[in-house]
């Protein structure tokens, strides 16, 4: 009869006790050389055997001979060792933030540089992965959750779809301040099986529970910012029921766009023309080098969103990092009193979609009765969210009204 295949525990045990404790620890189901910081092939006692006569395992025995601390820390220890490799967790984090994808660690070349130039030996990208990107990940947690620690927040989120069609989610989080405009982190990404109010509701819950794993302080959500997409503005309504302070706007620079459109169909000549130029040029390199040659000074047409060229500098305006409160509603306002003020019927009608736009963005309205508050026009807090306080108001001074960060980290 064919010899009994011993289970993975006891083969593992098994070489645990042949080879010494100092040498192998198990998790679980994988063979951990403490040496090398490396899992082992534990399918065959052969290949537990030539792991044991490669260069870089004896190379690694031998320094580790001759740091008498080191040493000891390998010592007794039945799991993991007990304390990681500072050298494999500061790799881990350089790449991480460098945007490095781990697998380049199987570069032959890569390696032998950082080996050679740093005297450690270089894990494989498993090893990192598994034993030290948690680390960093918690690491990087625990300093936004010190920073966030006790202060009011704003929360936004958006969507986009991924090479592959997945829909991935972001949602990041940043601080309100009284004095100036506070840093913004991502706090989570998640793909999601289907998009609608009830899964992004569910989102920045989740988001929130990571934030402050000890229970959420509801009361410090002072803002959301979403597009206006009819799902998010469905979730912003259900999140208020558990966020009792919090304002829901919809981006502003997004309302802008939603009335660009309205310009381009009223301006159809304008439209084409704008159209027919970007044709033009699109896959011409021809034509390109001889608009270089004549017109070395005057830029190409932009790829960007086909709108953009209407309300163009109000938009870029919008989508200012760390605006304060007050000056971003004055943009909005002053393209509202220019529109206002275009004569004939197109202009009217334009003018009749912003207020379209803006009728329907109740927490703009909201963020606008407070930064009267704040300035001093006016002191009634009717219609403002019941359990906001006075004390509360001063830190939407620097409020962001636009969603632009959150697109800003797909990018990213």
């Amino acid at each position: 009869m064919p010899k009994e295949k011993k289970k993975l525990s006891s083969r593992l045990n098994t070489f645990v006790s042949e080879f010494g404790k100092n040498v192998f620890s198990i998790d679980t189901r994988v063979l951990f050389c403490k040496y090398c910081e490396t899992k082992v092939d534990s399918e065959r006692r052969s290949s537990v055997i030539q792991h044991l006569k490669t260069e870089k395992h004896l190379r690694s025995v031998e320094r580790k001979e001759n740091q008498k601390e080191t040493k000891c820390q390998q010592l007794l220890t039945n799991d993991l060792p007990s304390k990681k490799s500072k050298f494999n967790l500061d790799l881990c984090k350089a790449m991480v933030s460098a945007n490095i994808p781990l697998n380049k660690l199987s570069n032959t070349q890569f390696r032998t540089f950082l080996e050679v130039y740093s005297g450690k030996d270089v894990p494989m990208e498993s090893v990192l992965r598994k034993f030290y990107l948690d680390d960093c990940y918690n690491e990087m947690m625990e300093k936004i959750r010190q920073c966030v620690f006790d202060r009011k927040i704003w929360v936004s989120l958006d969507e986009t779809t991924d090479a592959e069609g997945r829909c991935i989610a972001n949602v990041i989080i940043g601080t309100l301040e009284e004095d100036t405009a506070g840093p913004i982190f991502l706090l989570n990404t998640e793909a999601l099986e289907k998009t609608n109010h009830s899964t992004v509701s569910k989102l920045v819950d989740k988001s929130l529970n990571i934030l402050w794993p000890d229970g959420i302080r509801h009361h410090d959500v002072l803002l959301f910012l979403s597009d206006a997409a009819p799902y998010m503005v469905k979730c912003g309504k259900s999140l208020n029921a558990l966020y009792s302070k919090m304002v829901h706007v919809t981006c502003a620079a997004y309302g802008l766009h939603r009335v660009s459109e309205e310009v381009r169909n009223q301006f159809g000549t304008v439209d084409k023309i704008v159209a027919n130029v970007k044709k033009i040029f699109k896959k011409a390199p021809s034509r390109i080098q001889i608009f270089k040659n004549y017109a070395p000074d005057i830029p190409l047409p932009p790829e960007p969103i086909i709108t953009r060229w209407v309300l163009s500098e109000s938009i870029l305006k919008l989508q200012t990092k760390n605006m304060p409160l007050a000056e971003s509603l004055s943009i909005v306002d002053n393209v509202q009193t220019q529109l206002k003020s275009v004569q004939g019927e197109p202009g009217k009608k334009v003018y009749e979609k912003m207020e379209n736009v803006l009728s329907k963005n109740i927490g703009l309205k909201t963020l606008k009765q407070i930064s009267s508050i704040l300035s001093g026009s006016i002191s009634t807090m009717d219609g403002l969210p019941e359990d906001l306080t006075t004390n509360d108001l001063i830190f939407y001074k620097y409020a962001p009204i636009t969603s632009v960060d959150v697109e800003r980290s797909f990018s990213v």
